[in-house]
Formats: structure tokens, C-alpha cells, sequence
């Protein structure tokens, strides 16, 4: 059967409607972006990243860090990091992974994670790395927003509902570190992160909506 322009018209709109969100990189070349750091603005360095190029920094104490972690930088819509790129539905937008490069001094393997948040802060959910980073190294993170990736943990019951309000408003990415084991005393922590990339799924929701109108369309007919 052929699709009616009508009904990709419509499954269009209602992607565009959901707050759509386009593939993304942030490279922070001309400055901090509005992202911040644990107490502050994060500091914009101009080269010295994984290709030499610019990047930005933040430095925390560990030893605060609770027992979900610490949030060592963040990007929040509020402030307009990186134009309000990372903000939308990702669930209409069919984002499945954000992916960053990032590097740490603590002189320790650290836990690192992902925190994605309504523009409230709450809902939200973290992913885990599934990995430790290495000290005094660039290391390229990924980190997958499928629902059930058993390295995810929703702030709220575990249930398709509440994963689908967290991921239809997104305002707020923070990268968290855990606080090395056994650790009593302070422990400064210089956090460097470039190439935030957001990256959505062609068409994955359009196509899913549109699957909807043709099953609707061919029970009425």
C-alpha cells in the first residue's frame, strides 16, 4: 500500500511539534559555551585537548562527593549552553547516545557518569560509563539512553513511564565522578571535557509515528 502524503505530512509535523533535536557536537573552540563548572563557570582552555584543540576544565574536592557521586561539569538550558543545542525531546528526536571526551588528574581510575534532566533538574536518569577513566588521559566516553541498558538508573519507579518523561523535556547534562574508594582526606580534582555529542536516530520517531497512521489506517479499511 502507498502512503498518502497526508499522512507523512502529519507524522512530519508531529516530530517537529514534540520539540525535534538535531545531531550535535559542541567543540567549545570560542569559549566555555555557557557550561559550567561544580562552583562556578568552568574554565575555557584554548588548546590542549584530545586533538590539541580548545576544551573546558573544572575543578572539585572528591572527597565531597555523595554517595551518587559529584557533578564536576554541567550543561543546563537555563544558562543557554551551547545555544540551548542539547535541549528538546529526546525521545521524539530518537536520540540514543551522547558521547564525550573527557580527562582527569586524581591519580586514580575513576567511575564517571552522565546525569539527563528535565530543565527542573527532576525527572532525570544517570548512565553509568561501564568503565573507568584513567588518570591524566583523554578517554572517549559513550553512554547508551536505550531504556533497560542495565548501567542506567532512573531517578523515579523503573517503568517505561517515567523513562519517557525524563527523555520528552531534557534542559540539563551534567558529568558526575564517584569518590574513589576508602578515600578520607581531600582530594582536588582537575575534570577537562571537549566534544559533547548528542546524537539522534534519522527519522526513528517519524517513522515510528508513521507506522502508527498505516496500522490505524489499515484496521479502518
Amino acid at each position: 500500500m502507498r502512503v498518502s502524503t497526508a499522512l507523512l505530512t502529519i507524522a512530519s509535523t508531529a516530530l517537529v511539534a514534540s520539540g525535534s533535536v538535531a545531531p550535535f557536537t559542541e567543540t567549545f573552540e570560542l569559549g566555555d559555551s555557557n557550561w559550567t563548572a561544580a562552583t562556578g563557570p568552568a574554565t575555557w582552555n584554548a588548546t590542549g585537548s584530545i586533538d590539541n584543540s580548545a576544551y573546558i576544565s573544572g575543578s572539585v574536592d572528591l572527597n565531597n562527593a555523595g554517595p551518587f557521586g559529584m557533578t564536576v561539569l554541567r550543561g543546563h538550558g537555563d544558562l543557554n549552553a551551547s545555544g540551548g543545542a542539547f535541549v528538546g525531546n529526546y525521545l521524539a528526536s530518537g536520540v540514543t547516545t551522547i558521547e564525550f571526551d573527557i580527562r582527569q588528574n586524581s591519580g586514580f581510575d575513576l567511575g564517571l557518569a552522565l546525569r539527563v534532566a528535565s530543565p527542573l533538574n527532576s525527572p532525570a536518569l544517570n548512565v553509568s560509563a561501564g568503565q573507568l577513566a584513567a588518570s591524566g588521559q583523554w578517554v572517549h566516553l559513550s553512554f547508551d539512553l536505550f531504556f533497560g541498558n542495565p548501567l542506567m538508573t532512573l531517578e523515579g519507579p523503573p517503568t517505561p513511564d517515567f523513562y519517557n518523561a525524563v527523555m520528552s523535556s531534557i534542559g540539563n547534562l551534567q558529568v558526575s565522578a564517584a569518590r574513589p574508594d576508602g578515600l578520607s582526606t581531600p582530594l582536588i580534582v582537575d575534570f577537562d571535557l571537549d566534544n559533547v555529542q548528542i546524537t539522534p536516530t534519522p527519522g526513528g520517531t517519524a517513522l515510528l509515528g508513521l507506522g502508527c497512521l498505516v496500522a490505524t489506517r489499515r484496521r479502518r479499511s
